[in-house]
């Protein structure tokens, strides 16, 4: 029998539910936190910075900085629902080891748990668009296209993380990951600076993290400009978002099923 996600079913839409039925009983536990970081990255970078930095690429700072402050707040919910949730649920409750034991199956499990990662993101990315709606720093329609944007790049971090997730043994060496991944790819992927005052060595290693192609996305959405590239950015982050789904999946079944 395959372990990829030939062989999942639509039986991992029953654990994703289970992780939303948990998300809705503890609703303002979630939320709130949730909101803090984006709100201080409003303030700090937008209009602490923005009052010193008028004007980046033609745009007002804090139109350039609103795709990073998006940006960060749906992959850094994805990032750690995906990493210390996960392992809380695999390893500390023994959750996984009960939803296996019935007709779901390991790899189910583990594109429920990238599917949920996904969808936490999603939610913050609908608050804090509404956050900057409500500010005036937005204001194209095209923007309610956005929170399904960072729909895709929170997939994309969530199947990293559960690969990651799939092949440590304490929840210490997260650590390691956040330090050497997701904290240098939140600042180094075009998120409040322009990647192009970068040396072009660095360049090349922002470009080849896909954030960097969402946060390009998002932000020609944002700003009404669009161009050909975006197609090319659009297909390598989902490209990439289906090949780090398959690694995960498959990681995850070999950690699940010894």
């Amino acid at each position: 029998m395959t372990e990829g996600l030939l062989s999942v079913t639509p039986a991992f839409l029953r654990v994703w539910l289970r992780n939303a039925q948990v998300y809705v009983a503890l609703l303002k536990f979630n939320i709130i936190p949730a909101l803090v970081e984006p709100m201080l990255f409003i303030f700090i970078f937008g209009l602490g910075i923005g009052s010193y930095i008028s004007h980046i690429e033609g745009v007002p700072y804090i139109k350039f900085v609103a795709a990073g402050i998006l940006g960060s707040a749906a992959i850094m919910q994805a990032t750690f629902e995906c990493t210390y949730g996960s392992f809380f649920r695999m390893k500390i409750q023994n959750t996984f080891e009960g939803i296996i034991s019935t007709p779901v199956s390991a790899g189910e499990v583990s594109l429920a748990e990238i599917l949920w990662g996904a969808t936490r993101g999603f939610v913050n990315s609908v608050l804090v668009l509404s956050i900057l709606l409500t500010l005036g720093i937005i204001n194209h329609w095209q923007s309610v296209f956005i929170p399904f944007i960072m729909f895709a790049a929170s997939f994309n971090f969530a199947a990293i993380a559960i690969l990651v997730t799939s092949r440590i043994a304490q929840m210490e060496y997260f650590r390691f990951y956040f330090a050497g991944f997701v904290l240098p790819a939140q600042f180094l992927c075009d998120t409040f600076f322009p990647i192009s005052r970068f040396p072009e060595a660095l360049q090349l290693v922002a470009w080849a993290i896909p954030f960097t192609s969402f946060i390009d996305i998002t932000r020609s959405v944002m700003l009404d400009r669009y161009s050909w590239k975006l197609l090319l950015e659009a297909a390598y982050g989902l490209g990439t978002t289906l090949i780090l789904t398959e690694l995960a999946v498959r990681s995850m079944y070999r950690r699940l099923v010894k």
